[in-house]
């Protein structure tokens, strides 16, 4: 259950699902031995349980960072990479101020 924001440096409280960014992870199957299952062939995906993580940045956390998940080390935060703007690009006015 969530309970608080998945960025470990921040306390803000899980309050409501509008507010901030959700995301939910499949991760792999276990087996009754604690391994993880085989690759199922294309007839048994359906069949197969999933096991479905969910986590929740808060909107301050989720201006700055999204959530990755990988294999081998689970999720982890990911800094946003955003567009920075070029001094040559060229610039685009509106048609009210042309």
């Amino acid at each position: 259950m969530l309970s608080h924001c998945a960025n470990p440096q921040c306390s803000q409280p899980f309050m409501q699902l509008r507010q901030g960014k959700l995301f939910m992870v499949e991760t792999e199957s276990l087996t009754e031995s604690g391994n993880v299952a085989p690759p199922a062939t294309s007839s048994k995906i359906r069949l197969r349980p999933r096991r479905v993580e969910r986590y929740w940045l808060c909107p301050q956390c989720a201006q700055i960072l999204t959530l990755a998940h990988d294999h081998q080390s689970g999720i982890a935060l990911v800094p946003l990479v955003r567009p920075v703007a070029r001094a040559d690009a060229p610039k685009f006015r509106s048609r009210e101020s042309a």
